[in-house]
């Protein structure tokens, strides 16, 4: 209204027309209702009464004579912008009250999804926001509101039945009363409420009744959401749908959902196999990566019971998105079979290796890594990974970084980081760096050459505070060897640790670092070690990188 009453009178005579025109013939978005068309009437006539009723034609002044007396007044000058809670049309005290006769009543009134009343602090909703008292309500008095739920007439706006569902979910009612809503739902709002249904199908304790698991097999198999891959599309912000991850994808659609449920029940009963099987089959050949992303963790529960049939079902499951492959269930599902099922995954870990996906690179080259560890055979995966690029080397060392401290492992995991903490790739040294975080339990004496290595590499410069960490936590008799890392900290980070704060090192680094020599020097009295951890005090106190003072009168008590 502001912006007609700025520009009209500098409008040409057929600009203002065109304008008068656009107002007189405007619909809006609203219904074609009794209450659409009054909000029509009403701006139209706020917007003809932005325009001076000297530039007004005659036709457009004699519509807003009419509507003057229909209205009254125009409304006033346009609020500024202001964010307000959308209630309920009914309020909850009023709710907390009512008959099952007059939620029935009000569930009919407010089908539509239009806000209603736009009061000063206040706009009151409609179907969508008395659906959610109504499940709060369900959440209280579960049976009773269950039962209601069965009174919905056919054509309800879905969205009670979809917040009914979701409130019985978990609720202590009997199976018998929530199969009886899943049954009303599918019949009659299957589209909406299809993601529900198949929750509380999969949280049943009771078996299934025949008519159930052919309500998850066709939610599984036969629903048409997901329509598309929305992981691979923009959502307008530049970024792809659900940060662009297959997974929460696929756990926000129907068919994926129902894997989900059918995971589930097959955890809790092995016999929920055989009662599933032609939708398994079925289910292992879904066009959406993004639901086959949840089949995997359907054919990891499976293959819980039946290892056999859950690696055949993996073998013939569709693969062919290259993503898919480093995804979380299809990961676990490698991860978990490599001891036994090294063959059969082979070839499907040589792809991942070769896949032009960074995270997939990654992911192939940790399970190269980790079925090195178990099987001879597979050392030309690792060496392929090594030779490969930075996911790949990166890949390798997470593993031998995790698996330094088991002695059956230590002499490949050791030789793999030595080799890469000098690596070019400054997050593959981070991640060689980290392996120190598994040695806190450990005699550290024991690993002196790979401290000793350290101490003189790349890896120090980019993360010493992991070999930090673990040194202080230590409980027993730190090694001289702890000098030596000081020494190298201290040629490092000098100063930034006088700093305080700068890059890769801070005040608290160089706190540990204080406190580890004081230590080393109170520890190794009288042997070789004790002449560098003074030189390394004295150093402390020259360069003020910490109050030393402090730590000789902690020292002395």
């Amino acid at each position: 209204m502001e912006a007609i009453r700025a520009i009209v009178p500098h409008c040409t005579a057929e600009n203002r027309g065109r304008l008068e025109r656009e107002i007189l013939h405007y619909v809006g978005p609203y219904e074609r209702t009794k209450d659409g068309y009054k909000r029509i009437g009403w701006a139209r006539f706020a917007l003809l009464s932005a325009i001076p009723p000297e530039l007004r034609s005659a036709a457009a002044n004699a519509h807003f004579e009419e509507l003057k007396r229909k209205f009254g007044k125009p409304q006033g000058e346009p609020r500024t912008m202001a964010a307000s809670w959308v209630g309920p049309p009914i309020k909850k005290t009023a709710t907390d009250k009512m008959t099952d006769d007059q939620w029935l009543r009000a569930i009919k009134k407010y089908r539509s999804e239009d806000w209603g009343r736009f009061l000063q602090n206040e706009v009151t909703g409609g179907a969508e926001q008395l659906a959610q008292v109504f499940g709060e309500r369900v959440k209280e008095e579960p049976e009773r509101f269950a039962r209601l739920s069965l009174r919905f007439p056919a054509d309800t706006n879905p969205v009670y039945l979809e917040r009914t569902l979701s409130a019985l979910e978990k609720a202590p009612i009997t199976s018998d009363l929530k199969l009886q809503v899943c049954r009303k739902a599918f019949e009659e709002s299957r589209g909406s409420c299809s993601r529900s249904i198949a929750d509380v199908l999969g949280n049943m304790e009771d078996p299934l009744p025949d008519d159930a698991v052919r309500m998850l097999h066709q939610l599984a198999t036969e629903h048409e959401d997901p329509g598309r891959e929305e992981w691979q599309e923009d959502a307008g912000n530049g970024q792809p749908y659900y940060g662009g991850d297959i997974l929460t994808n696929g756990i926000n659609t129907t068919r994926g959902r129902a894997a989900d449920a059918i995971r589930d029940l097959v955890l809790s009963d092995a016999a929920y196999i055989e009662r599933f099987r032609p939708t398994l089959d079925r289910m292992i050949q879904d066009r959406s990566a993004a639901v086959l992303s949840c089949v995997a963790g359907t054919l990891r529960a499976v293959a819980d019971h039946d290892p056999v049939l859950g690696m055949s079902l993996f073998q013939g499951m569709n693969l062919s998105e290259d993503r898919l492959l480093s995804t979380h269930h299809v990961c676990d599902f490698i991860k978990g079979h490599l001891r036994d099922g090294f063959p059969e995954l082979r070839p499907i870990i040589e792809r991942m290796l070769r896949s032009s996906e960074p995270e997939v690179c990654e992911a192939g080259a940790r399970f190269a890594g980790i079925a090195n560890l178990i099987h001879e055979d597979a050392a030309d995966l690792v060496d392929e990974a090594l030779r490969g690029d930075t996911p790949h080397r990166l890949g390798v060392a997470q593993v031998a970084a995790a698996n330094i401290a088991v002695p059956k492992f230590r002499v490949w995991c050791e030789a793999t980081l030595v080799a890469l903490f000098d690596d070019d790739d400054p997050e593959v040294r981070r991640e060689t760096a980290s392996c120190f975080r598994r040695l806190q339990d450990e005699t550290l004496d024991d690993y002196g050459d790979l401290i000793a290595t350290f101490c003189d590499s790349k890896a120090l410069e980019e993360d010493s505070s992991w070999m930090l960490d673990t040194l202080e936590a230590s409980l027993r008799r730190l090694p001289g060897m702890t000098c030596e890392v000081c020494e190298k900290f201290l040629d490092c980070f000098a100063d930034e640790a006088r700093d305080g704060w700068a890059g890769r090192a801070d005040a608290e680094d160089a706190d540990i670092v204080a406190k580890l020599i004081f230590r080393t020097y109170q520890q190794h009295q009288d042997d070789e070690w004790t002449s560098r951890s003074l030189d390394l005090i004295d150093r402390l106190c020259l360069e003020r990188i910490h109050d030393a003072g402090r730590e000789f009168e902690q020292f002395e008590r």
